[in-house]
């Protein structure tokens, strides 16, 4: 998954794929290979080589957070690249269909059939590798279905709702 940060104030290219057990992230051209364990929410132990780290990490608002490191403390913020670009202006024309980002299960259903939504809303929460992905409108409008409810397993790419 590719995403787009802001880190206390930079601007940062950051992709993460998890495979065997290992997080492999590139941020900004460096690479960097973890393996990530969760003893607790908000608190992440990562190992890499023979290092050992200790994040905390606290939402401020949605896709802000706060990430101590040690004795160090950052703010992120974080923008999935495929979702900022379809909800970019809001003014895209017909039926748009919000779509899973990757497999996952749907942890939350923000809206309900038949309400109004604004571009950049969420409607669908996904989880997928322990990260939550908050599915937006591209436009405003009306959410003329919802595909999905809450525990549902989705697959990449499967419609979880339609905004005309």
């Amino acid at each position: 998954m590719k995403y787009e940060a802001e880190i206390d104030g930079v601007r940062k290219v950051i992709q993460i794929e998890r495979r065997n057990g290992f997080i492999y992230a590139n941020v900004n051209g460096r690479n960097y290979e973890v393996r990530l364990v969760q003893p607790e929410s908000g608190v992440y132990l990562l190992f890499q080589g023979d290092k050992v780290y200790e994040a905390r990490v606290c939402q401020v608002e949605q896709n802000s957070f706060t990430v101590r490191l040690g004795a160090r403390a950052f703010s992120a913020r974080f923008i999935d690249l495929k979702h900022r670009r379809t909800a970019a202006d809001g003014t895209a024309a017909g039926q748009q269909h919000l779509t899973a980002p990757m497999p996952g299960k749907v942890i939350r259903v923000l809206l309900c059939q038949g309400n109004q939504v604004n571009a950049g809303q969420g409607v669908v929460v996904v989880e997928a590798m322990k990260m939550q992905n908050e599915v937006k409108s591209p436009k405003t409008g009306q959410l003329v279905e919802v595909r999905v409810k809450e525990g549902d397993t989705v697959t990449a790419n499967q419609i979880l709702a339609v905004v005309e």
